[in-house]
């Protein structure tokens, strides 16, 4: 049913009526058709394009040089996009696009007559027959692709269109790579020529389907009110922006500068080496590995840092393997080959995603059909012209001065260098668009952590279930790279809180700027209730201290949750004038919260003064046992002892005697004697020791000279040895080892 829908679409004679604009939902349609179209001529492009349609001519005695021109077609058919605009006015850019890549499959197929007629003709007429072939297969693509940036802007959006296109190639290689192992399976078995002509017939077939997955494209009404825009004027509003005059130089650099490398590497391993076909194919799929990489990668940062460093860096990277090509061995060297031909693909995907991304971002929706014409025939010719009469001709003529086998390609690819870093200087000319510096880019690649950040981040930006926001946001949390940062602060509009709370838990667990900083205060003075109290804890972890005047506020809310965060923070701020505020706080509390969190700011405080303090909470029998446990733990923190007194916890809360004893153990020696020791121990299995037990450590508190030791000795005396818990007791033990100036255990006097 589809394929008739399709069919009808593309060779009704009626003509279709395009809305103004597009609806979400066709947008949704339109991206599902071109994916499919897109998996559909990644087989096309194996079982026909490039490498097996040199591999076919070579088979059929086609030479060098008219092998390295008819690798140009694809570029100097480009002028024809003119028929293609005029078509695009008339009915449409899916029409278009589709009626060329019907009329392309149907003279593709004349490419399986060329051996048929070899035993008949000349040399000279197979080798036409091969090129004209190859010919109408290049022109019908020039006059149908005028339609494809278009359409590809038509149903995409600012926020989506670089993964989008980037996971357009990803499909394209995907396919590419499943074809391409059929073909390198066939080929070890047999390269007889009916084995490419089977293969052609194929990619025929597949192509005329393909072309009624196209041809049911949703568009609106612009980009036939585009290309009714003459073609002078279209011209001079190109020509007028910067953008899109800057973008005509540089799609030619990019095209030119892998025209003229992996075109001309194929012919070196094949021809320089003398490989085999099915060796040669594995060349070709390590190509597509390196491509499939590529549109993983970029079309994960495209939409985060811009298609200029990625053009940028994509064209630079074609020096690496020209420069291997250049100093290639004698010897065949199946590793340097396969890394020179993996980096090739990265770098030519990188390349055709930079150039298009670019287009779309910087040409409007009216300029896009004649833009796109004049950018891809001026490139086109550029390219096409490089690949004939420079590499071709550069053959020819090293051919022609003695140069054969590997000496010839060797230097062809090192006068090459000199072209590609022309090819640079001119992508480099490129107008910034909002985008990352270079370096930046770089260093990117460096960091698998802001790579998976950034994927994160793109799961964010293409979902609208609630949920599954709030799942994204804290996972970028977790991740702890600073990249999501603006994303993560457009989260804090969100009507949900719990999108808020884990934006702001994901923003607290990375370094941020001055926007981002107002954002947590606004959090702070208008969340109470809701996200206040994380606010209150980012400003006091991030110092922001811009925020004390409304931390101050915090400590007379309601919001139990937010009086404890701020109690913590100006502390940490170093606010001594609230420090009375917090300790009264502390006292008169009975919310467990409060309590928590004001032992904790108390524990932050200079000097020992708080210590007592938390001590005397931790007594106070209406207290929940971890309540008495964190506050606990705050007064070992104020000698820094939190991480010993966390480890006895742990233990002795799932078996008292054996927490005891080995907590006793500890202090075997140190500032207790033989005799106090003896008497822990029994009181580990006998609490009716306890008393004995808080007489010794007073006598120990009696007889040191520390101020800690006097600050535990006035408070045994103020509470009575006969009130301390077993908790607090052995709490008081591990402080007194602690800050003990090391009395002799018998006599008082220092050792």
């Amino acid at each position: 049913m589809e394929l008739f829908h399709g069919l009808a679409a593309l060779f009704s004679g009626k003509g279709r009526v395009f809305p103004p604009t597009l609806s979400t939902r066709a947008r949704v349609k339109g991206r599902a058709l071109i994916k499919r179209f897109y998996a559909l001529n990644g087989i096309s492009i194996v079982f026909l394009m490039e490498n097996i349609l040199i591999l076919y001519a070579i088979a059929n005695a086609v030479s060098d040089p008219l092998i390295a021109v008819l690798s140009s077609f694809v570029h100097l058919t480009m002028p024809f996009m003119i028929v293609g605009k005029h078509l695009v006015s008339k009915i449409g850019g899916a029409r278009t696009w589709a009626l060329g890549w019907f009329l392309r499959y149907v003279f593709a197929s004349f490419l399986i007559v060329a051996p048929m007629a070899a035993p008949h003709v000349p040399q000279a007429v197979v080798s036409a027959i091969i090129l004209v072939a190859a010919f109408g297969f290049a022109l019908f693509r020039s006059m149908g692709v005028v339609a494809t940036s278009p359409l590809e802007g038509e149903v995409t959006t600012p926020e989506n269109r670089g993964a989008f296109l980037a996971g357009n190639h990803l499909r394209v290689t995907t396919t590419q790579i499943i074809a391409m192992l059929v073909i390198i399976l066939i080929t070890r078995y047999t390269a007889e020529i009916w084995v490419y002509q089977l293969l052609i017939a194929i990619a025929c077939l597949i192509g005329l389907y393909a072309s009624t997955v196209l041809a049911r494209i949703p568009e609106s009404q612009m980009p036939q009110v585009s290309a009714r825009i003459p073609l002078g004027q279209s011209f001079r509003r190109l020509w007028g922006q910067k953008q899109a005059r800057g973008l005509l130089f540089a799609w030619s650099g990019g095209l030119v500068s892998f025209m003229m490398v992996i075109p001309f590497m194929m012919i070196a391993v094949k021809n320089g080496y003398g490989i085999e076909d099915s060796t040669v194919l594995l060349f070709s799929l390590i190509l597509l590995i390196g491509g499939v990489f590529s549109s993983v990668i970029n079309g994960m940062i495209a939409d985060q840092v811009g298609p200029r460093p990625i053009l940028l860096l994509s064209t630079a990277g074609l020096l690496l393997p020209a420069g291997m090509w250049a100093v290639a061995p004698e010897i065949f060297s199946p590793l340097l080959v396969g890394v020179a031909f993996f980096i090739a693909g990265y770098c030519k995907f990188g390349i055709i995603v930079g150039l298009n991304h670019y287009f779309l971002s910087s040409i409007g929706d009216t300029d896009r059909v004649g833009s796109a014409l004049f950018i891809r025939v001026f490139s086109g010719v550029a390219a096409g012209l490089s690949g004939t009469v420079i590499g071709g001709g550069l053959l020819s003529w090293l051919e022609f001065s003695g140069f054969s086998g590997m000496d010839g390609y060797r230097l062809y690819f090192r006068i090459i260098i000199g072209v590609l870093v022309v090819m640079i200087f001119l992508v480099r000319s490129l107008e910034k668009l909002n985008e990352w510096p270079l370096t930046n880019v770089i260093s990117l690649f460096m960091a698998p952590r802001d790579l998976y950040a950034i994927h994160v981040l793109n799961r964010l930006r293409n979902q609208d279930d609630s949920g599954e926001d709030a799942r994204t946001v804290k996972r970028l949390g977790t991740i702890g790279s600073t990249i999501p940062e603006t994303e993560l602060r457009e989260q804090l509009d969100s009507p949900l809180l719990t999108v808020r709370v884990n934006a702001l838990q994901a923003l607290g667990n990375m370094s941020f700027s001055r926007k981002t900083e107002d954002a947590v205060l606004n959090q702070l003075s208008c969340g109470e209730h809701t996200t206040a109290w994380i606010a209150a804890e980012i400003v006091g972890k991030h110092h922001i201290e811009r925020g004390v005047e409304l931390l101050r506020w915090g400590l007379g809310s309601s919001d139990h949750f937010l009086q404890g965060k701020c109690m913590v923070a100006l502390v940490r701020l170093g606010d001594t004038a609230s420090y009375a505020q917090i300790v009264s706080l502390f006292k008169s509390s009975d919310n467990p919260r409060i309590i928590i969190h004001g032992a904790k700011a108390l524990s932050l405080m200079e000097g020992m003064s708080a210590l007592t303090v938390i001590l005397r909470k931790s007594i106070d029998p209406e207290l929940p046992a971890s309540v008495v446990d964190e506050v606990l733990t705050a007064a070992a923190a104020t000698v820094s002892l939190e991480q010993r007194w966390y480890h006895f916890l742990q233990k002795y809360n799932k078996n008292r005697y054996v927490g005891a004893t080995e907590f006793i153990s500890d202090l075997d020696g140190v500032a207790f004697s033989k005799e106090d020791i003896s008497l822990f121990a029994k009181m580990a299995g006998q609490e009716q020791m306890l008393p004995h037990f808080t007489r010794t450590l007073e006598n120990l508190a009696a007889v040191s000279i520390s101020p800690v030791a006097l600050e535990i000795r006035n408070l045994l005396s103020d509470i009575g040895i006969d009130h301390i818990p077993v908790k607090t007791a052995f709490c008081i033990a591990l402080i007194l080892s602690a800050v003990s100036d090391r009395a002799h255990p018998l006599t008082g006097l220092p050792s």
